[in-house]
């Protein structure tokens, strides 16, 4: 046996709850009376607790029945990352292919020194921004490449009974046992063990009656140290010759004392017949273990029908007011590419609610765009257009004179995503725009942008995900952008949309129709200086500024400018704050 000062994987248990029913399960899911999620002080208690213990490449693991169907498994996550390990990683960007072979390059990677056990499932999926940033190494096993599991609950009085070993030899094979040569020691909400199967039994048994308490140096015990807790090993058989099937059944192998033992413990599983009694005539495969991972089966850590890390569904919203004749050209093209498309539009514009209602599209009627005497305010519309979404998971901002990919919608569900990421792609102009040289545009702009609600840099403002601080169309796609941080705009060339041209840049981000005495867009200011896309002399006396980072607003006198507004060599700085590479949209009133 070991000490856990020798293995280089200790786990914390941190719940009881799973979406699968695998037969001989080494956490006794099936058996367990209640779902039980462990407390975070708990949980921090037992990070803190192995100071010292780490080195390179050790790990400590959050494992479960399915960890991240823990109730609270992102603060938990994130108060990890603060407590132990390397930094947070950039893992999973990318859109993937195959979820397995991203599964399989985690398996080996240590380096952060925190690793999860998971079997995939919705809590993965809602947790995947977090999981990609907080998990360096993963330990996936989706149990459905025909794995086996070996049957464990059979007591040592059963297991010598019905086989005839000697209890000598019993104890030989329990000093040389598998699990706990090859796999961890544990820490559960009822305390700390030299094995993780012990923990398990003692859980579920014994209310944790044989439990160190979680102290910082625990994992110094010796085997010597385990002799209350080697009581454990006369309720497992998982060091003997014994049997086992798939891990897809819904059933254990179980000796007559185990079963008596279920019961007091209360198990739904033996309460509902959902178990065999261990014969020696049925039960007689000799499981042979050499490798830590021995129960993966074909070595295909995700089934290659799984479908847990995979966009569920795709949707999009536009804004449409004066442009019906625009969408009557995209609208056609694009509606089949979504399980919902909303356009947003105005009372007033009939031509675009027709349109709409021709091609099935979902019309939602604001005029929100004009409120507080500005000229279109977009996102005003763009906000009523997500909140009238049903069931939203993937969404796609874009415009109404923009065609979407053919292949969008089958790249997007054949791909995992990340959800904290935004995704957009090229755009093609179809004419020359005045005043734009590149007949490429290959920004994160509003003519594609492909993100998802449970995205940390929107979340708590959902469905009101977009500023309703711009007057105008302009500048409103770039505050969007910038929530995600320029390491989280992730590129995808294969999804290019094509575009039917403005005459010149700019043109309608004030709307199609003037309305006079509104705020309107005059440019913007960058780095380089003030440009606009009017044709003015000089600037008018008053003006308003709102930076594309945090939309903050400031209406002042032209003179007053730079008061506001410096230049530093880290960029901008706008009101005494640094927005860096971000610009500030300019307004006027006329």
């Amino acid at each position: 046996m070991r000490s856990p000062a020798e293995m280089d994987i200790v786990q914390i248990d941190i719940s009881t709850k799973c979406h699968l029913k695998c037969s001989n399960c080494t956490r006794l899911i099936a058996h367990q009376p209640k779902r039980e999620d462990m407390p975070l002080e708990t949980f921090e208690r037992a990070v803190r607790s192995m100071e010292g213990w780490d080195g390179e490449n050790r790990v400590i693991g959050i494992i479960a029945g399915e960890p991240t169907l823990h109730h609270d498994f992102e603060r938990i996550s994130r108060r990890f990352a603060e407590l132990w390990g390397g930094p947070l990683t950039g893992n999973g960007r990318r859109p993937v292919a195959d979820f397995n072979d991203l599964a399989t390059e985690r398996l080996f990677d240590r380096s952060t020194g925190r690793g999860l056990w998971t079997s995939l499932g919705a809590g993965f999926y809602r947790h995947y921004e977090t999981i990609m940033e907080v998990y360096g190494h993963w330990n996936t096993n989706t149990h459905e490449s025909g794995g086996r599991h070996q049957a464990l609950l059979i007591t040592r009085e059963d297991y010598i009974a019905r086989t005839g070993i000697s209890q000598e030899q019993w104890e030989k094979n329990r000093d040389d046992c598998w699990v706990q040569r090859m796999w961890s020691a544990a820490i559960n909400d009822k305390g700390a063990y030299f094995c993780e199967v012990a923990a398990a039994i003692d859980r579920l048994y014994f209310d944790g009656a044989h439990a160190w308490p979680v102290e910082q140096g625990w994992w110094q015990r010796t085997p010597a140290d385990f002799k209350q807790q080697l009581d454990l090993c006369n309720y497992c058989a998982l060091a003997q010759p014994g049997p086992s099937q798939l891990d897809t059944l819904d059933r254990d192998v179980i000796s007559p004392q185990s079963r008596k033992l279920l019961q007091q413990a209360g198990s739904p599983a033996v309460r509902k017949g959902h178990f065999e009694l261990f014969d020696t005539a049925y039960h007689a495969e000799k499981r042979v273990v050499d490798r830590r991972d021995n129960y993966v089966g074909s070595d295909r850590r995700v089934g290659i029908g799984n479908r847990s890390a995979y966009p569920r569904r795709l949707s999009a919203v536009l804004v449409s007011v004066g442009y019906g004749a625009a969408l009557a050209q995209t609208l056609p093209h694009n509606v089949d590419q979504f399980d919902e498309l909303v356009v947003v539009t105005t009372t007033t514009d009939s031509d675009t609610q027709a349109v709409a209602r021709q091609h099935g599209a979902k019309l939602v009627l604001s005029d929100r765009c004009w409120d507080d005497a500005h000229s279109f305010n977009k996102g005003r519309m763009l906000n009523d257009g997500l909140a009238a979404l049903s069931d939203p998971d993937w969404v796609v901002l874009t415009d109404a004179d923009v065609f979407m990919n053919e292949g969008l919608r089958a790249f997007v569900l054949n791909h995992a995503l990340n959800p904290g990421c935004l995704y957009f792609t090229q755009r093609h102009e179809r004419g020359a725009v005045a005043g734009q040289d590149d007949a490429v545009n290959m920004q994160p702009n509003g003519y594609f942008q492909l993100f998802h609600p449970r995205a940390a840099a929107i979340r708590d403002r959902w469905p009101k995900a977009v500023s309703e601080a711009f007057c105008s169309a302009g500048s409103v796609d770039t505050w969007f952008a910038q929530q995600w941080g320029m390491g989280k705009l992730i590129p995808i060339p294969d999804l290019a949309v094509s575009h039917l041209s403005s005459r010149w840049l700019g043109e309608n981000w004030n709307g199609v129709a003037k309305r006079e005495g509104s705020w309107s867009q005059l440019g913007i200011l960058t780095t380089n200086g003030f440009s606009t896309f009017l044709q003015i002399q000089q600037l008018p006396d008053v003006i308003k500024l709102t930076d594309t980072l945090y939309g903050d607003t400031v209406e002042l006198e032209t003179r007053q400018l730079n008061d506001h507004v410096q230049l530093a060599p880290e960029g901008l700085v706008f009101r005494g704050r640094l927005i860096g590479q971000a610009h500030i949209h300019v307004a006027y009133r006329g």
